[in-house]
Protein backbone atom coordinates (compact mmCIF):
# COMPACT_ATOMS: atom_id res chain seq x y z
CA UNK A 1 0.00 0.00 0.00
CA UNK A 2 1.15 3.68 -0.86
CA UNK A 3 3.15 4.87 2.71
CA UNK A 4 2.91 8.16 4.22
CA UNK A 5 5.34 10.15 5.60
CA UNK A 6 3.79 12.74 8.69
CA UNK A 7 5.39 16.04 9.63
CA UNK A 8 4.05 17.77 12.74
CA UNK A 9 3.71 21.60 13.30
CA UNK A 10 5.40 24.05 15.40
CA UNK A 11 5.99 23.43 19.26
CA UNK A 12 4.90 19.63 18.80
CA UNK A 13 6.83 16.22 18.12
CA UNK A 14 5.17 13.44 16.15
CA UNK A 15 3.90 11.89 19.74
CA UNK A 16 2.07 14.80 20.43
CA UNK A 17 0.84 15.68 17.20
CA UNK A 18 -0.03 11.84 15.50
CA UNK A 19 -0.04 9.49 18.38
CA UNK A 20 -4.06 9.30 18.35
CA UNK A 21 -3.72 7.98 14.75
CA UNK A 22 -1.22 5.46 14.99
CA UNK A 23 -3.34 2.86 16.18
CA UNK A 24 -5.77 3.65 12.97
CA UNK A 25 -3.08 3.35 10.25
CA UNK A 26 -3.36 0.60 7.69
CA UNK A 27 -0.52 1.11 5.67
CA UNK A 28 3.57 1.92 6.18
CA UNK A 29 4.07 5.30 7.96
CA UNK A 30 7.36 7.20 8.60
CA UNK A 31 6.75 10.11 11.02
CA UNK A 32 9.37 13.28 11.46
CA UNK A 33 10.89 14.65 13.63
CA UNK A 34 11.37 18.45 12.46
CA UNK A 35 14.90 20.02 13.76
CA UNK A 36 15.06 21.61 16.81
CA UNK A 37 12.23 20.02 18.10
CA UNK A 38 11.99 17.49 20.97
CA UNK A 39 14.66 17.41 24.24
CA UNK A 40 17.46 16.09 21.80
CA UNK A 41 18.39 17.79 19.82
CA UNK A 42 20.03 22.07 18.77
CA UNK A 43 18.27 24.18 17.05
CA UNK A 44 20.06 24.35 13.27
CA UNK A 45 20.67 27.74 12.20
CA UNK A 46 18.00 27.31 9.13
CA UNK A 47 15.60 24.85 10.92
CA UNK A 48 13.25 25.13 7.61
CA UNK A 49 15.55 24.20 5.42
CA UNK A 50 17.41 21.64 7.74
CA UNK A 51 13.32 20.11 7.68
CA UNK A 52 12.87 20.44 4.04
CA UNK A 53 15.93 18.47 3.36
CA UNK A 54 15.06 15.99 6.15
CA UNK A 55 11.73 15.13 4.89
CA UNK A 56 13.24 14.98 1.28
CA UNK A 57 15.86 12.33 2.57
CA UNK A 58 12.83 10.19 3.94
CA UNK A 59 10.77 10.39 0.69
CA UNK A 60 13.63 8.92 -1.12
CA UNK A 61 13.86 6.08 1.11
CA UNK A 62 10.34 5.06 0.32
CA UNK A 63 9.49 2.02 -1.52
CA UNK A 64 7.08 3.83 -4.56
CA UNK A 65 6.23 7.87 -4.06
CA UNK A 66 4.74 8.16 -0.74
CA UNK A 67 1.63 10.80 0.25
CA UNK A 68 3.09 13.10 2.22
CA UNK A 69 1.29 14.76 5.03
CA UNK A 70 2.17 18.42 6.53
CA UNK A 71 0.13 19.70 9.87
CA UNK A 72 0.05 23.75 10.67
CA UNK A 73 1.81 26.17 9.23
CA UNK A 74 5.26 24.68 9.66
CA UNK A 75 4.73 21.46 8.90
CA UNK A 76 2.49 22.25 6.05
CA UNK A 77 4.75 24.47 4.40
CA UNK A 78 7.93 22.00 4.80
CA UNK A 79 5.63 19.17 3.43
CA UNK A 80 4.36 21.68 0.54
CA UNK A 81 8.12 22.74 -0.36
CA UNK A 82 9.68 19.19 0.09
CA UNK A 83 7.55 17.64 -2.31
CA UNK A 84 7.88 20.86 -4.98
CA UNK A 85 11.69 20.23 -5.06
CA UNK A 86 11.11 16.82 -6.70
CA UNK A 87 7.64 16.31 -8.13
CA UNK A 88 8.24 13.33 -9.74
CA UNK A 89 8.74 11.28 -6.67
CA UNK A 90 5.59 12.28 -4.55
CA UNK A 91 2.71 11.12 -4.66
CA UNK A 92 0.32 13.39 -3.41
CA UNK A 93 0.27 16.28 -0.38
CA UNK A 94 -2.07 16.64 2.61
CA UNK A 95 -1.86 19.94 4.30
CA UNK A 96 -3.99 20.15 7.20
CA UNK A 97 -4.89 23.04 9.75
CA UNK A 98 -4.00 25.71 7.07
CA UNK A 99 -4.69 28.30 5.21
CA UNK A 100 -3.42 29.45 1.32
CA UNK A 101 -4.71 32.70 1.91
CA UNK A 102 -2.24 33.59 5.13
CA UNK A 103 0.45 35.93 4.68
CA UNK A 104 3.68 35.69 6.55
CA UNK A 105 2.47 39.42 7.99
CA UNK A 106 -0.56 37.35 9.28
CA UNK A 107 1.28 34.52 10.91
CA UNK A 108 4.07 36.44 12.52
CA UNK A 109 1.02 38.35 13.79
CA UNK A 110 -0.71 35.10 15.36
CA UNK A 111 3.33 33.59 16.68
CA UNK A 112 3.55 36.70 18.32
CA UNK A 113 -0.11 36.78 20.21
CA UNK A 114 0.68 33.39 21.05
CA UNK A 115 4.39 34.29 22.38
CA UNK A 116 2.23 36.57 24.31
CA UNK A 117 -0.25 34.21 25.89
CA UNK A 118 2.30 31.73 26.78
CA UNK A 119 4.43 34.24 28.85
CA UNK A 120 1.55 34.41 31.06
CA UNK A 121 0.61 30.98 31.15
CA UNK A 122 3.08 29.08 33.11
CA UNK A 123 1.00 25.77 32.66
CA UNK A 124 1.77 26.44 28.82
CA UNK A 125 5.52 26.95 29.59
CA UNK A 126 5.91 23.98 31.42
CA UNK A 127 3.96 22.45 28.91
CA UNK A 128 6.45 23.39 26.21
CA UNK A 129 9.46 23.30 28.27
CA UNK A 130 9.05 19.67 29.27
CA UNK A 131 8.49 19.07 24.91
CA UNK A 132 11.52 21.04 24.03
CA UNK A 133 13.73 22.05 26.73
CA UNK A 134 13.96 25.44 28.58
CA UNK A 135 15.32 27.05 25.10
CA UNK A 136 11.82 26.10 23.48
CA UNK A 137 11.22 29.93 22.86
CA UNK A 138 14.35 30.10 20.63
CA UNK A 139 12.44 28.05 18.23
CA UNK A 140 9.49 30.79 17.94
CA UNK A 141 12.30 33.24 17.13
CA UNK A 142 13.85 31.35 14.68
CA UNK A 143 10.19 30.90 12.82
CA UNK A 144 9.85 34.51 12.63
CA UNK A 145 13.11 35.12 11.49
CA UNK A 146 12.72 32.80 8.69
CA UNK A 147 9.55 34.13 7.67
CA UNK A 148 11.22 37.95 7.82
CA UNK A 149 13.84 36.69 5.57
CA UNK A 150 11.98 34.66 2.87
CA UNK A 151 13.94 31.01 4.10
CA UNK A 152 9.78 29.61 4.88
CA UNK A 153 7.86 30.72 2.47
CA UNK A 154 4.24 29.84 2.90
CA UNK A 155 2.23 28.31 -0.14
CA UNK A 156 -0.01 30.43 -1.53
CA UNK A 157 -3.25 29.66 -3.91
CA UNK A 158 -0.80 30.08 -7.32
CA UNK A 159 1.33 27.76 -5.90
CA UNK A 160 -1.06 25.94 -5.40
CA UNK A 161 -2.53 25.59 -8.66
CA UNK A 162 1.48 24.97 -10.56
CA UNK A 163 2.10 22.38 -8.38
CA UNK A 164 2.00 18.93 -10.46
CA UNK A 165 0.75 16.79 -7.50
CA UNK A 166 -2.60 16.70 -5.97
CA UNK A 167 -3.50 17.98 -3.54
CA UNK A 168 -5.70 17.46 -0.04
CA UNK A 169 -6.82 20.32 2.57
CA UNK A 170 -8.03 18.89 5.68
CA UNK A 171 -9.08 21.14 8.03
CA UNK A 172 -11.22 21.38 10.93
CA UNK A 173 -14.96 22.99 11.40
CA UNK A 174 -14.05 25.00 14.29
CA UNK A 175 -12.00 27.71 13.11
CA UNK A 176 -13.45 29.97 10.74
CA UNK A 177 -10.50 31.42 9.46
CA UNK A 178 -9.68 27.32 8.37
CA UNK A 179 -12.86 27.00 7.24
CA UNK A 180 -13.13 30.25 4.95
CA UNK A 181 -9.78 28.43 3.51
CA UNK A 182 -11.72 25.61 2.00
CA UNK A 183 -13.46 27.34 -0.78
CA UNK A 184 -10.22 28.95 -2.61
CA UNK A 185 -7.98 25.62 -2.05
CA UNK A 186 -11.09 23.67 -4.28
CA UNK A 187 -11.32 26.27 -6.71
CA UNK A 188 -7.48 25.70 -7.24
CA UNK A 189 -7.63 21.95 -7.50
CA UNK A 190 -6.99 20.67 -4.07
CA UNK A 191 -9.13 18.25 -2.94
CA UNK A 192 -10.89 19.37 -0.17
CA UNK A 193 -12.25 17.93 3.51
CA UNK A 194 -13.73 19.34 6.87
CA UNK A 195 -13.97 17.67 9.79
CA UNK A 196 -16.56 17.79 12.35
CA UNK A 197 -15.83 18.90 15.65
CA UNK A 198 -11.77 19.61 15.01
CA UNK A 199 -9.95 22.37 15.55
CA UNK A 200 -6.72 23.43 14.55
CA UNK A 201 -4.69 20.07 15.16
CA UNK A 202 -7.15 17.57 13.37
CA UNK A 203 -4.99 14.78 13.87
CA UNK A 204 -5.25 15.29 17.88
CA UNK A 205 -9.48 16.29 18.12
CA UNK A 206 -9.98 13.68 15.31
CA UNK A 207 -7.46 11.22 15.15
CA UNK A 208 -9.49 7.91 13.13
CA UNK A 209 -11.24 10.68 11.21
CA UNK A 210 -7.99 11.95 9.86
CA UNK A 211 -6.23 9.32 9.42
CA UNK A 212 -9.48 7.42 7.53
CA UNK A 213 -9.00 10.84 5.37
CA UNK A 214 -5.73 10.31 4.72
CA UNK A 215 -5.84 6.70 3.70
CA UNK A 216 -8.54 7.50 1.51
CA UNK A 217 -6.59 10.15 -0.12
CA UNK A 218 -3.68 8.06 -1.08
CA UNK A 219 -6.13 5.65 -2.54
CA UNK A 220 -7.79 8.18 -4.90
CA UNK A 221 -4.36 9.13 -6.06
CA UNK A 222 -3.54 5.69 -6.61
CA UNK A 223 -6.98 5.18 -8.95
CA UNK A 224 -6.74 8.47 -10.02
CA UNK A 225 -9.75 9.81 -8.50
CA UNK A 226 -8.56 13.16 -7.37
CA UNK A 227 -9.12 17.05 -8.33
CA UNK A 228 -6.22 16.92 -9.69
CA UNK A 229 -6.37 14.13 -12.29
CA UNK A 230 -9.96 15.01 -13.09
CA UNK A 231 -8.56 18.88 -14.33
CA UNK A 232 -6.03 16.93 -15.80
CA UNK A 233 -7.78 14.49 -17.85
CA UNK A 234 -10.23 17.77 -18.40
CA UNK A 235 -7.79 19.51 -19.69
CA UNK A 236 -6.50 16.57 -22.16
CA UNK A 237 -10.64 16.32 -23.53
CA UNK A 238 -10.20 19.76 -24.56
CA UNK A 239 -7.28 20.10 -26.05
CA UNK A 240 -8.44 17.00 -27.99
CA UNK A 241 -11.54 18.32 -29.19
CA UNK A 242 -11.39 19.84 -32.58
CA UNK A 243 -12.27 23.49 -32.97
CA UNK A 244 -15.89 23.67 -34.49
CA UNK A 245 -15.72 27.31 -37.48
CA UNK A 246 -19.40 28.95 -36.85
CA UNK A 247 -21.88 28.20 -39.77
CA UNK A 248 -22.58 30.93 -42.05
CA UNK A 249 -25.20 33.52 -41.48
CA UNK A 250 -25.49 32.20 -37.43
CA UNK A 251 -24.70 34.83 -34.80
CA UNK A 252 -26.26 38.02 -34.04
CA UNK A 253 -26.74 38.83 -38.33
CA UNK A 254 -30.47 37.17 -38.90
CA UNK A 255 -31.84 39.29 -35.55
CA UNK A 256 -30.42 42.25 -37.36
CA UNK A 257 -31.39 41.06 -40.41
CA UNK A 258 -34.98 40.96 -38.73
CA UNK A 259 -35.03 43.87 -37.04
CA UNK A 260 -34.38 46.03 -40.47
CA UNK A 261 -36.92 44.13 -42.25
CA UNK A 262 -39.60 45.05 -39.85
CA UNK A 263 -38.11 48.39 -38.82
Amino acid sequence: MRPVILVHGLLGTEDAHYAGCRKWWTRPVTEIRLPGHGTGGEIPPHPAAAAIDRVREAIREQPEPPVVVGLSYLGAAVAFRAAAGFPATVAGIVMSGYSFLVSPDTLNRWLAGFTRMASHQPAAQRHFAELHGPTWENLLTATFAELSDGCLRLPGVADLEHLPVPVQLVNGSLLQNERNAIGPAAAAGADVAVIAGAGHVVPMDAPRVFAATVEDFADRVTAGRTAFHERRRAAERAAAEPAVPPEAGTGTEPVARKAATHG
